[in-house]
């Protein structure tokens, strides 16, 4: 099959990313849904992750919010650490995207354009549901297989924590700090305003007591 899809397609060579799929067709049209279904998952594995980016996102915003509040340094170096960790998942998610989904999406979407335009000249009837719903099956299993071999020649390893930062969470610490820094400059900001506005109020004018009216002395009477 793949030396068919070679000489009908006009290529030496087929990229890794589709000859798999080639492989475990039986003929061009089933190889055109393997395609399709292939690229289906592909994209919504790069929207799944690109969603994953922006729940990040967010909570690296929020840990900067709360590293730049009063607390210990012990806590403030937590924070930092988890900074560091959500920042390497972005990274991963971002090369993710850009090498591998973005790169197959774009193979996937020249071969099935070529494909489409040999079968349209071959005017082969479309197989029926069931053979449609076992194929998208083999796709299925097909792209497990290649995703967890890729998994495993990209695993990470992990080291024990230490109680003193390395450059990236001393560089995350400088961040938290000046983010402290810069509420503590707003807070003094306005609070200057504040008492500038009371030291420019006009003085108030004591209030006068009530003045009491004088009574006059009673009229004594005298008897003849």
């Amino acid at each position: 099959m793949l030396d068919k899809i070679k000489k009908l397609l006009g290529l030496k060579d087929l990229p890794d990313e589709v000859s798999p799929l080639y492989r475990g067709a039986r003929d061009e049209r089933e190889a055109l849904i393997l395609l399709k279904e292939a690229r289906r998952r592909d994209e919504a594995r790069r929207r799944r992750a690109m969603q994953d980016i922006e729940i990040l996102d967010r909570m690296e915003e929020e840990l900067l919010e709360e590293g730049r509040g009063e607390m210990t340094e012990t806590r403030r170096l937590m924070i930092a650490r988890r900074i560091k960790e959500i920042r390497w998942k972005i990274q991963e998610l971002n090369n993710r995207i850009e090498n591998i989904y973005n790169k197959r999406l774009k193979v996937f979407n020249e071969h099935v354009a070529s494909l489409e335009t040999v079968l349209e000249l071959a005017s082969e009837p479309l197989p029926d549901k069931k053979s449609m719903e076992d194929i998208a099956i083999k796709a299925k299993q097909l792209l497990e297989d290649l995703e967890k071999a890729r998994e495993l020649a990209e695993g990470i390893s992990l080291t024990p924590e230490s109680q003193v930062p390395d450059e990236e969470e001393k560089e995350i610490l400088r961040e938290m700090q000046e983010r402290a820094a810069e509420q503590i400059s707003e807070k003094e900001t306005v609070t200057r305003k504040r008492e500038k506005r009371e030291a420019e109020k006009p003085a108030e004018e004591p209030k006068a007591e009530p003045r009491m009216e004088e009574k006059e002395p009673p009229e004594i009477m005298f008897e003849e």
